[in-house]
């Protein structure tokens, strides 16, 4: 999907959040200002797997990604795609920090996307997190997540001002 948009310091900026157990940002808006380094940093992730902590994922995404003098530019979109194939079970199964966390991404602006892969997502519990039942998407594998992309891409840049965007994501494709 990034290779859809131009990269660059006045154009769309990335920064990824890696979750499991628990959430670093790999890098923040400002690492890459190029696709070609992007891509080859986003194919260069590791698997990590057997829990999902959405919770951190959210904290840092307002307390870090987005917070001031990170990168973020005024009058720009904030997005989150959030791709996960996981349950939010840290610190335990439906914890409600989630939730806040969410929401105060939200209250400062940041538009949450999920993508759950697989059927051991509990899309109820997304479905809280995104900021609108047309912000969840499902598929069944990551290899079915090139079937999402176009209408992804879509929603993404339909978001107003212009564009900033975060994903989370317990696997990379």
């Amino acid at each position: 999907m990034t290779g859809l948009f131009t990269i660059g310091p006045n154009d769309v900026q990335v920064a990824l959040v890696l979750f499991s157990d628990v959430a670093t940002v790999e890098w923040g808006l400002t690492r890459y200002w190029d696709k070609t380094s992007l891509i080859n940093a986003i194919h260069n992730l590791r698997y990590i797997s057997d829990t999902t902590n959405l919770n951190d994922a959210l904290r840092l995404t307002w307390s870090d990604v987005f917070a001031h003098g990170r990168g973020t530019r005024p009058d720009t979109r904030k997005v989150t795609v959030i791709l996960t194939d996981g349950e939010d079970n840290v610190p335990i199964k439906g914890t409600p920090l989630t939730l806040q966390n969410a929401a105060r991404c939200k209250n400062d602006g940041i538009r949450l996307i999920a993508v759950g892969v697989s059927d051991t997502i509990d899309r109820s519990r997304l479905m809280q997190i995104v900021s609108s039942p047309s912000d969840f998407y499902s598929v069944n594998n990551f290899t079915d997540l090139q079937s999402i992309v176009d209408d992804l891409t879509q929603q993404i840049c339909a978001t107003p001002a212009t564009s900033s965007i975060v994903t989370h994501s317990t696997y990379t494709y």
